[in-house]
């Protein structure tokens, strides 16, 4: 187990016990210096004594308020291509994680064709450009500068601001919190304790809250109290995930998701919530001989490549997600054996979860 991974399941743990709590003492000393400069952070964007910068357009940000796992990247791109398949002229912007960050944004897509890969620009930045043809997609760290690029560039009307509720230099219209439904709040400490990035009371800042993965989850009521104790205002809708199709990688050909029923299978992925993954594996009925399970945004290494091969040695198929495979070298693998997960969002009420998206956004 590498140390990452080792470090993930400890803050996850919830009742560690005497010794426990003992033996993580200090990261939960170290968790509460963490918030209190979140906290002041917050606090001098909110009252406007640290700048905020503003755009000629709306801004929409899609967050969450903790690390990972919530489902973030299929509910950016829904958003921005409802809001495209409106007639607006909409981009995505992303911090493009474990990319090379530079100064400069990156222009991942200009909509037509994708310019960066996933070393460039990261995984979920390659995703998306993939996914959403027709809508720019730029990442950088500086996302003030990579919003008046996509206006200077695209005259663009709507950003959606991916990973951008805690994103106080833009100014924005609304914030979207996605909050998994699985496991909404971690251990309800902070990091590096736990898996919170503000504290709870940072959702009386958010005018939409979402419940991703809804359907392998039986507490929405609990969640929602919460929710309401500290934001009382707040729309808050239920979703989930549907798998729509499996395709065959590089050529892309599509296959009959009935098909897979009772074939032995091996899971791949590298997400915040591989639970979730598997989950949805099952609902296609196959014989899961595997789970393979590596870090969040873990970028695959030879060493990797040949364990995979190792483990999946009596399995038909290798089924992996969207976001794996945009870092994945179909050289380094058995190709012939790939699948690609495609998923899909489904939000309860959608028409009125729109109209109120953009209601709190000001969007016409």
């Amino acid at each position: 187990m590498s140390i990452r991974s080792f470090i993930e399941k400890l803050i996850n743990v919830k009742n560690p016990g005497i010794c426990g709590h003992l033996l993580l003492l200090p990261l939960t000393l170290c968790s509460f210096l963490f918030r209190c400069i979140v906290s002041m952070r917050t606090y001098l964007y909110v009252h406007s004594i640290m700048r905020r910068h503003s755009v000629p357009c709306s801004i929409i940000t899609v967050g969450n308020i903790t690390v990972g796992g919530t489902g973030k990247t299929p509910i950016v791109c829904h958003i921005a291509r409802h809001l495209h398949d409106e007639g607006h002229r909409v981009a995505v912007l992303m911090r493009g994680y474990r990319g090379v960050r530079t100064d400069t944004p990156q222009l991942v897509s200009d909509g037509k064709a994708v310019l960066s890969d996933a070393v460039s620009a990261g995984d979920e930045a390659l995703m998306t450009a993939e996914k959403l043809s027709g809508i720019p997609v730029l990442a950088g760290k500086d996302r003030v500068a990579a919003a008046h690029m996509a206006v200077q560039l695209f005259n663009v009307d709507i950003i959606v601001l991916d990973d951008g509720f805690q994103y106080h230099r833009l100014r924005r219209n609304t914030d979207v919190v996605l909050i998994n439904a699985r496991n909404p709040f971690g251990n309800k400490y902070l990091l590096p304790r736990g898996t919170l990035r503000e504290p709870l009371s940072a959702l009386k800042r958010a005018a939409v809250i979402v419940l991703t993965k809804s359907d392998i989850s039986a507490a929405h009521d609990k969640i929602s109290n919460t929710i309401k104790r500290y934001n009382s205002n707040a729309l808050v809708f239920v979703s989930h995930y549907r798998p729509v199709g499996v395709r065959r990688v590089p050529e892309g050909r599509r296959v009959d998701l009935d098909a897979l029923a009772g074939k032995r299978v091996a899971g791949l992925c590298s997400v915040g919530d591989p639970g979730s993954f598997f989950a949805l594996l099952d609902t296609l009925q196959v014989e899961l001989t595997e789970k393979i399970v590596f870090a969040d945004h873990h970028l695959y290494q030879s060493v990797d490549y040949r364990a995979i091969q190792q483990r999946c040695g009596r399995s038909e198929f290798i089924i992996t997600t969207e976001k794996d495979i945009a870092k994945i070298d179909l050289n380094m693998i058995d190709k012939e054996k790939f699948l690609v997960l495609e998923i899909e969002p489904v939000i309860e009420n959608e028409t009125f979860f729109y109209k109120s998206l953009k209601e709190s956004a000001g969007i016409p």
